[in-house]
């Protein structure tokens, strides 16, 4: 299987994401984990098991505004039609909305308009209840 192999990078990297499923990570933040674990990588190797994680749809990749780079997230293991990310505007953190309600919203928009919502990719940007305070 191409690309399905596994390494002790790629399962440590599984690992950080993993362990910070409830929010998201940075490229920097992974090289930071894995020489914590005495794990000698380069960026380019990172990026390459991050965008691998990302194509079999274990991880996504998103964009948090005020970041460089880009930010990557677990993906848990809920219905896609059931999940859309959030992003507070004021401080930035990303999490995950899980709803029933939105399998209808994504089936009137594919169904009435002719156009199928990339769910892993999809944000909704606001402001938490810390912000709101």
């Amino acid at each position: 299987m191409a690309g399905k192999y596994k390494t002790r990078q790629n399962e440590v990297i599984k690992k950080c994401l993993e362990e910070n499923k409830d929010g998201y990570v940075t490229v920097q933040q992974v090289m930071d984990y894995l020489k914590s674990q005495e794990i000698s990588v380069g960026l380019t190797t990172i990026y390459r098991q991050l965008d691998r994680l990302v194509e079999e749809g274990i991880v996504t990749k998103v964009n948090v505004e005020g970041k460089a780079g880009a930010c990557y997230q677990w993906m848990p293991e809920q219905d896609e039609q059931d999940l859309i990310y959030i992003q507070c505007e004021k401080c930035g953190e990303v999490s995950t909305m899980e709803c029933h309600h939105l399998a209808e919203l994504y089936h009137h928009v594919e169904s009435d308009h002719h156009f199928k919502v990339n769910t892993k990719k999809t944000v909704l940007y606001g402001r938490c209840d810390k912000c709101n305070k």
